[in-house]
């Protein structure tokens, strides 16, 4: 009984060094892994990652893109006078208006400038346009210091095609001439303006990208909480909604996000809002108390930008307190990806998702004469 019971014994123990040897030898091969990696290029090569989960077309894209924001990236320079804005907002115009404007051309989508509230805006109208009594109104993106009405018009032109909508862009002051205070006011003189002309508020749709997609909220809190009735539907692409950068992506894809750079990002959040003013609800819409009223939005956005925490947070923010949302996230996509990723089944995806949301949740209505 002693023999069998020392060679039961023996047993475990010859079966427990195997499985320490097998640990051990695990543990080495993890460690010449990690020994590898560590010879590998900087983390900041993520941004030249290309994932083979997304679509040939937009592989295509990316190769060309890719080392063109690289290149502009090192180049760039955090601005801190007002004359340094200034001289980086008209070299972007400058840079970017006047191809936008002859691309609509070979669109055939009618432009026409206007004013609307006393707020420079641009009118976009798809061909052979029917007027069904709904409107989208448009708040252009470019980290609230860059871009104009007429410098993103080709979102605007790609919208206007997938829905078949008449869209209108707001001009509105960007900063640091112009701040949340400022901005999310011109966005409400606008929206008022068109209810002026008869348009119902169920028939009118708002939609905004990066820095749009942050101002479009926050001016709608500002609206339900004058009285005013709000937009049917919103839809949101890449959205900022906490000007604090908090979230868990804007730390874990700081490195991964090839369109934005974290530091020059904040010098541009801080010159649309002081830091005391960031948890400001119309400065960063995630700080509202949502149980108060939103409309239905649909926020969509990519696995490789640095905000997409805040899309995700303020889906959640939504359905917490009752209100109507969608989360639309695209595999390998980055921030904004809907404006370039021309002609790609993921933009394709994107925009007959906001076709469909826009059916879903505005209401044509008669307007007046």
């Amino acid at each position: 009984m002693r023999t069998v019971l020392g060679t039961a014994r023996l047993r475990k123990r010859i079966h427990r060094v195997i499985a320490d040897l097998a640990t051990l030898t695990a543990f080495a091969a993890l460690m010449s892994v990690g020994t590898s990696l560590a010879d590998e290029p900087a983390p900041t090569t993520l941004r030249s990652f290309i994932p083979v989960t997304i679509s040939p077309e937009a592989r295509a894209i990316y190769e060309k893109l890719l080392p063109v924001v690289a290149a502009h990236r090192a180049e760039a320079k955090i601005p801190h006078t007002l004359a340094e804005f200034d001289a980086l907002h008209d070299g972007d115009i400058a840079r970017t208006e006047a191809g936008v404007l002859a691309a609509l051309k070979t669109l055939n989508i009618a432009v026409r400038e206007t004013q609307l509230g006393g707020v420079n805006v641009v009118e976009s109208t798809p061909p052979q346009y029917r007027d069904d009594h709904t409107v989208l109104l448009h708040v252009h993106g470019g980290g609230f210091v860059l871009g104009s009405a007429k410098s993103s018009l080709r979102g605007d032109a790609s919208m206007a095609l997938a829905t078949g909508k008449r869209i209108i862009s707001i001009d509105y002051t960007v900063a640091p001439r112009g701040n949340w205070r400022i901005v999310t006011d011109q966005v409400v003189a606008v929206y008022k303006a068109m209810l002026a002309q008869g348009y119902s508020a169920k028939s009118i749709g708002m939609f905004g990208d990066s820095a749009g997609g942050t101002i479009v909220p926050a001016s709608v809190l500002k609206m339900r909480d004058q009285g005013i009735p709000t937009p049917g539907a919103l839809v949101l692409l890449s959205p900022c909604v906490d000007l604090n950068l908090n979230g868990d992506t804007e730390t874990t894809l700081r490195d991964a996000d090839p369109a934005l750079d974290f530091a020059l990002n904040k010098a541009f959040l801080a010159a649309y809002a002081a830091p005391e003013d960031m948890t400001n609800p119309y400065a960063s819409p995630i700080y509202d108390d949502f149980t108060k009223g939103f409309p239905p939005a649909l926020i969509q956005a990519g696995t490789k930008e640095l905000v997409l925490s805040d899309a995700v947070r303020l889906y959640q923010a939504l359905k917490t307190a009752g209100r109507v949302a969608e989360l639309d996230v695209y595999e390998g996509m980055s921030h904004v990806f809907q404006a370039y990723m021309t002609g790609t089944p993921e933009q394709q995806a994107a925009y007959a998702e906001a076709k469909r949301w826009w059916s879903s949740h505005l209401v044509p209505g008669a307007r007046k004469p």
